[in-house]
């Protein structure tokens, strides 16, 4: 059966990897404040919607949030912060913005929590020391079934001179991590993010070929996936329809939108595609007194494992 809520991507590596970059390229917007680090939040879980934000405690309680206030959001208190809005790339999955792994000033567990409500990860290496040995380390403990459908982005490239520097690299990153990523990508996001609609610098900057590898995984992940609890035979899940006044310019979107086309085809014969009667689209909520919370909390996802965890911090929580 397959997957009926989108797929969740976590967006992970050391500080100052360039996280923040490529979640700005993929959402085609800041929804977070320039003068705010990632290493200052929590995960940050961004999904399609009409604007919205809350937090959501470790007391298992959501708080509303306005975002000129993001600043003043409590490590201590806070398991990730939610952010509802409109952007072509969480028509088709949700993104999960964590902290740096490797951040001094915060402990671990605060993105421990989250690392396992993610089905994929997009894995942030700065080109010019790419792969350390502490991203080793965390990644290993990770499970073979997320790592197959994760993707590494070596992040700065163009920081790298000269062609036989870069085919160097490339090669040391592909063989140290061979059978740990589904595919290694060299990218420049500063230069994707001034690409605007100048599709020969979209292309130059690597997230061209990148983005049609996610769009890859996302739907391997559905299709290879399973229900939620209570959503035995409900069909699988499709992206939101598109709000032309608000989504559908960006590049990644235009390549989104072609590779669904092709996608669909031999299913329906007709283009574009269309939503079937009774196909179901997501629906998501904020979470009230009444319906009590609609999120899958970290903890919750332990308590129901049949093996434990690999990260030794879990024990904890």
């Amino acid at each position: 059966m397959p997957l009926t809520r989108k797929p969740r991507i976590a967006i992970m590596g050391e500080f100052s990897s360039g996280k923040s970059t490529l979640c700005n390229v993929l959402m085609g917007a800041k929804p977070l404040l320039e003068k705010v680090t990632a290493t200052q939040l929590p995960p940050v879980w961004l999904s399609y919607g009409p604007d919205d934000a809350y937090t959501m405690g470790l007391d298992g309680h959501a708080y509303d949030l306005d975002l000129s206030e993001l600043e003043q959001v409590s490590l201590e208190t806070t398991e990730h912060i939610r952010i509802f809005m409109k952007s072509d790339i969480l028509r088709y999955c949700d993104l999960v913005d964590m902290p740096g792994i490797s951040d001094p000033s915060m402990s671990s567990e605060v993105w421990e929590r989250m690392a396992y409500l993610a089905d994929a990860v997009l894995w942030c290496t700065h080109a010019t020391q790419a792969w350390r040995q502490s991203e080793s380390g965390v990644w290993s403990t990770f499970p073979q079934e997320m790592r197959q459908n994760s993707l590494l982005l070596v992040t700065r490239f163009d920081k790298i001179v000269g062609d036989s520097d870069r085919a160097k690299v490339l090669k040391r990153v592909k063989q140290e991590t061979e059978g740990l990523f589904a595919e290694v990508f060299p990218v420049s996001l500063l230069q994707a993010m001034r690409a605007g609609a100048d599709e020969a610098t979209w292309l130059n900057s690597g997230v061209d070929a990148f983005s049609k590898a996610l769009f890859d995984i996302i739907h391997r992940i559905i299709d290879e996936g399973h229900p939620e609890p209570g959503d035995e035979g409900k069909p699988m899940i499709r992206p939101d329809a598109a709000d032309e006044a608000e989504v559908g310019q960006s590049l990644i979107a235009q390549t989104f939108e072609r590779l669904m086309a092709v996608r669909n085809t031999p299913v329906l014969k007709v283009l574009p595609r269309r939503v079937a009667s009774g196909e179901r689209l997501l629906r998501t909520e904020r979470p009230t007194d009444e319906s009590g919370p609609t999120l899958v909390s970290f903890s919750d996802q332990i308590m129901g494992a049949t093996e434990t965890p690999p990260l030794s911090r879990l024990k904890g929580i």
